[in-house]
């Protein structure tokens, strides 16, 4: 290659390295810290939730951050450190740990339906010492009172595995319905 050539090669490649970092106009700078990341937040709601009074579940309303059932089974356990008007509640000493939500099919084929509604299977994992059958009901009673929820399963979660997931329906506990009051399904 001749130097004649090498040098037409060297200036054509200069050329296009400038071209490249002022080609859009704007020249580069470093990272500059805007603050924070914009973080929007709805107007918290009214949810009902079970509680207990003289051991019979009670529908109770609280400030959630929205309906849906993971906010609401959040504000069922916070609940828990502030009973109040005479209300207890048998979830004290325990954390919820995890909340899944699973489609809902009783049978294999039912799931391509297009026409079926939306229906979904809650699935808890419950740490603490031990899970009454009061605070089973408080779970699985406000968990189906969500129009999708179909079923609840809690499991007891321990540092080193989780216990079985056992299916519950708020049918279970209607011996714990108010007086002159229902349950869900």
């Amino acid at each position: 290659m001749s130097a004649k050539r090498v040098r037409h090669a060297v200036a054509a490649m200069l050329a296009g390295l400038l071209m490249s970092q002022t080609a859009c106009g704007v020249a580069p700078t470093g990272v500059i810290d805007a603050g924070p990341a914009p973080v929007i937040s709805g107007t918290p709601t009214l949810v009902t939730i079970y509680l207990l009074q003289d051991g019979r579940l009670w529908p109770t309303r609280v400030v959630a951050r929205s309906p849906h059932v993971n906010d609401v089974l959040d504000a069922l356990f916070a609940a828990s450190g502030r009973p109040s008007n005479r209300l207890s509640t048998a979830l004290t000493g325990l954390t919820l740990a995890q909340v899944q939500l699973v489609r809902y099919t009783q049978d294999a084929g039912s799931h391509n339906d297009p026409d079926a509604t939306l229906s979904l299977r809650v699935r808890l994992f419950v740490s603490g010492w031990k899970i009454t059958r009061a605070a089973m009901a408080q779970i699985t009673c406000t968990a189906r009172l969500r129009p999708e929820i179909w079923a609840v399963e809690i499991a007891h979660a321990t540092p080193d595995r989780n216990g079985p997931l056992k299916v519950h329906t708020c049918r279970e506990f209607w011996d714990l319905a108010p007086k002159n009051g229902h349950l869900p399904p």
